[in-house]
């Protein structure tokens, strides 16, 4: 017993440790440098910031940031590529034939990001194992996993670019059997966001199962509620789609595990842009996903209980969806359970739910955000579609569209899956009055998702211009985190024009302005129509001078660009023709009507 336990403390602290020592110097300079400064800072860690601790860094993961920089995909590196990722802004490295995105770990290392730099851009994985070769480092920096390292292909470019030959890499080596071993399991994970860390076996092609772990290691995960446990590979669904009738393609899954947690993925394509609702019902979790107008269904009968309440999110990128449940009991499950996959269905009709408001929140002089909780469980809204709100007033139905926000435009946090609504109040309005006097508690009734909003649209889209006008701007937020946060393409360049009477009228300004500071790609104009006498920016309706100080015919030539405009309906009309001739093409254009 005491052995164990000294194991358990040994590997506890090298998990929160495990890079502070990672890139040292070699072993006379080590000695030297720990002689002069044993007493101070023998183990060479250095002050973190506040809000960088180890625990920070686990809810930062836990947020749903895209930390592996490529939307949480996972696709095959080749030496070539990882050598381009070797600054602070940018930084990957790899070990023991796996690539990982350290950029936002770097703050968080207890050794400091210049140590860890050491090692990016190359194969780190000599440098590793100088001292922690045995650490989970597979853990932290599970959702910073970019692929598998290519080691055994090298590019034509990298084995003839005699010129250009670094002494830092040493790419054309054979790979080790550990390396192979890991390429060929990275490359079953396909989409998996998380690596495998436990030997898991197939049992059948609806079930996956693995070996539960050690008593110290389930110690460990009931401590931390790190991940244990993954299944093995993105399993393809059983149901066939039928390309004659145009039905989507099939779904796949995946499952990651913690002594409290079980969060399902299912994986919906590329840019797919999907919606979906899940519930629980008789101890079986359902989740519904819908893309391009068709309806799937999922369906699992877990090996142990599961609980509400359910969270979902959505990857826009990638089009994975996550569920997330409470387990009842605190273990390490053996097997997920049966997973079951229902036949594609064509969507004749919007849903109807009641959610709960949650919390409220005001965002300017006139506008209230709510947040609102479906009561059957989470529903996901795809990117750029609406919502309308159903309300009788003198038996008379008044309905109202609405864009939800999503994510990191309010104060709340909370629920992941609260649909968020930003409500103007007009005082001569049949429903906004009602909406803004509504408390924590009260019954919403809503419907939808509506709206033709492609994604895929935006596959190839470089140059982006979002132009607003008042309460137009709510799906404008969701495109330009969209566009700041996708990896492939890279966005180069995202020009919000935004259109209001004065600059009290001017919503979630505080946060467009930090997100200015934190990505400089971002380029705000605000444009008032009734503007003070101390306001410096431009002063004016929506014309051709204002649009086209960004919007250039020459250079919307050379890259692919696109527009979204969202308004009241003469903004929009008027938009579009000005659009029209400045030379945008209308295929290039969507205009957001409620």
């Amino acid at each position: 017993m005491a052995s164990q336990l000294n194991c358990l403390v040994h590997i506890s602290v090298g998990v929160y440790t495990m890079f502070c020592c990672l890139f040292k110097r070699s072993l006379s300079s080590d000695l030297s440098s720990s002689n002069s400064s044993m007493s101070s800072n023998p183990r060479n860690k250095c002050v973190l910031q506040p809000g960088h601790s180890l625990m920070d860094w686990i809810r930062l993961g836990n947020s749903g940031k895209d930390l592996n920089g490529i939307g949480g995909r996972i696709r095959p590196v080749t030496p070539t590529e990882l050598a381009t990722h070797n600054t602070q802004e940018d930084a990957w490295l790899a070990i023991r034939g796996r690539v990982y995105n350290i950029t936002y770990y770097l703050p968080y290392h207890p050794g400091g990001p210049e140590e860890l730099m050491r090692g990016a851009g190359i194969d780190a994985t000599e440098l590793f194992d100088k001292v922690h070769p045995w650490v989970n480092y597979d853990s932290l920096l599970a959702k910073c996993l970019v692929g598998p390292l290519r080691t055994d292909r090298p590019d034509a470019e990298e084995l003839f670019d005699i010129a250009n030959a670094s002494p830092k890499s040493d790419r054309l080596r054979e790979p080790s059997k550990a390396q192979e071993l890991v390429r060929k399991s990275m490359e079953n994970l396909a989409n998996c966001i998380t690596p495998v860390r436990k030997k898991i076996t197939t049992k059948s092609e609806d079930n996956v199962k693995g070996s539960p772990p050690s008593k110290i290691m389930q110690s460990l995960i009931q401590s931390s509620d790190l991940p244990v446990s993954i299944s093995r590979r993105a399993a393809s669904s059983p149901i066939k789609s039928d390309k004659a009738q145009g039905s989507p393609p099939p779904l796949r899954f995946d499952w990651i595990q913690t002594s409290m947690k079980l969060t399902i993925s299912i994986y919906t394509g590329l840019l797919a842009n999907p919606g979906g609702c899940a519930k629980i019902t008789d101890g079986r979790l359902h989740v519904e996903v819908a893309t391009d107008g068709w309806l799937r269904t999922v369906q699992l009968i877990p090996d142990e209980q599961i609980k509400d309440p359910l969270q979902m999110r959505v990857f826009s990128e990638s089009g994975k969806i996550e569920v997330m449940a409470s387990k009842v009991e605190h273990k390490v499950w053996k097997n997920v359970g049966v997973m079951s996959f229902g036949a594609a269905t064509q969507i004749s009709s919007p849903r109807t739910l009641d959610c709960r408001v949650m919390h409220v929140e005001r965002v300017s002089h006139d506008t209230t955000l709510l947040a609102l909780s479906p009561v059957s469980g989470p529903v996901i809204v795809p990117l750029g579609h609406h919502i309308r709100v159903h309300h009788k007033i003198n038996d008379k139905e008044c309905i109202r569209s609405y864009t939800p926000v999503g994510d990191g435009w309010d104060n709340f946090g909370g629920d992941l899956s609260a649909l968020k609504l930003a409500i103007k109040r007009y005082d001569t309005g049949d429903l906004s009055p009602y909406l803004t006097s509504l408390k924590l508690g009260d019954l919403v009734t809503l419907s939808g998702p509506y709206g033709n909003f492609q994604l895929q649209k935006l596959k190839q889209v470089k140059v982006m211009y979002l132009i607003a006008a008042g309460s137009g701007i709510t799906p404008m937020l969701g495109l330009l985190r969209f566009m700041l946060a996708r990896s492939n393409l890279k966005c180069k360049r995202v020009h919000l024009i935004f259109f209001n009477k004065t600059e009290e009228d001017i919503l979630f300004k505080e946060k467009i302005n930090e997100i200015i500071k934190q990505d400089d790609r971002l380029n705000v104009i605000h444009v008032l129509s009734n503007a003070s006498s101390s306001w410096t920016g431009l002063k004016g309706r929506i014309s051709s001078e204002i649009l086209s100080l960004v919007i250039d015919k020459e250079l919307y030539t050379q890259e692919q660009h696109f527009a979204c405009l969202c308004g009241k309906t003469e903004f929009t009309q008027a938009g579009l023709e000005i659009l029209k001739r400045l030379g945008v093409k209308e295929n290039d254009v969507h205009a957001f009507i409620g």
